[in-house]
């Protein structure tokens, strides 16, 4: 009896540490050249599924493809009618990916340095984008190496103004009429500010953002090939509900790519469940022992 309730408990307390999986794509089911369903394109699309074994080394190594046709937003709306709700203090929701650049970059643009960002969004209106607002992460900065300045990451809250897809979101903008910077983005890093030595680009990389409910807040973490490179906080009317995942692609005309696509969530237990659970559990094992006598 004591087996059966402890392999109970263990089933039940796994059961509930187990993660949800909101949205998964390798790229491996879809035809080379072909674009993924349900994904939104700022303007033509230029995204599209290629073989890549630096990226993927496990056949039929597929990754999905900037191909080289400069900056351009992409977004995918994962919650299928369902937003994630980050019901209570614990929950959390967390995307994570494989990516790199397909050479190293060699056209930075006006900036001397190459972005990538990503971000967890609630879309709002599915009519505009002035209300969409988020949290992203600003992972691959390039360091030029005949530039001064190089690229550290970052961890924003985007309240989008701007009712554009190509120069509204994940840009920082002044106002809903002007896409010029800056206004309607906020850095939530604490602690010491993050800063990203030379990357080549071209040599594959992970990253995750996992963003956590805590109270009325929200913590934030970045994860750089399984290294946290920095964190945030959000106590200002913190978002707690996510139904889309925007990315924007590097400017540079090498191209980008990336893989192994993941968002998952998890919901902490509520207190009175475990209270409820272990009583029962102390029930049985007393009733247990004075059939024993």
């Amino acid at each position: 009896m004591r087996k059966f309730i402890f392999f109970l408990v263990t089933g039940l307390i796994v059961q509930q540490a187990s993660a949800t999986v909101v949205y998964s794509e390798n790229f491996d089911a879809a035809g080379i050249g072909s674009t993924i369903a349900g994904w939104a394109y700022e303007g033509t699309n230029i995204w599209q599924v290629t073989t890549d074994a630096t990226l993927d080394p496990t056949a039929p190594n597929q990754v999905f493809s900037n191909t080289g046709n400069g900056q351009q937003n992409v977004g995918i709306n994962f919650a299928s009618g369902t937003p994630v709700m980050l019901g209570g203090t614990g929950d959390w929701i967390k995307v994570s990916f494989d990516y790199r650049y397909l050479a190293t970059p060699t056209s930075p643009g006006l900036q001397p340095y190459n972005f990538f960002r990503y971000g967890l969004y609630n879309k709002g209106s599915n009519t505009t984008f002035s209300d969409d607002i988020g949290y992203l992460a600003d992972v691959n900065y390039w360091d030029n190496a005949s530039a001064s300045k190089d690229g550290d990451y970052n961890i924003r809250k985007e309240i989008n103004v701007y009712n554009a897809f190509s120069n509204g979101i994940l840009l920082d903008n002044l106002s809903s009429t002007d896409p010029s910077p800056s206004g309607d983005m906020l850095s939530l890093i604490t602690g010491p500010a993050p800063t990203k030595s030379f990357d080549d680009g071209a040599t594959p990389r992970s990253t995750s953002l996992l963003i956590t409910r805590n109270g009325f807040n929200v913590d934030l973490a970045l994860y750089q090939d399984g290294v946290l490179r920095a964190t945030g906080n959000d106590s200002a009317s913190a978002l707690m509900i996510f139904d889309t995942l925007y990315f924007e692609s590097p400017s540079d005309s090498t191209g980008f790519a990336l893989d192994n696509l993941l968002i998952e969530t998890w919901a902490a237990p509520e207190p009175s469940r475990t209270v409820l659970l272990g009583l029962a559990c102390s029930g049985l094992l007393m009733r247990r022992r004075r059939n024993c006598f």
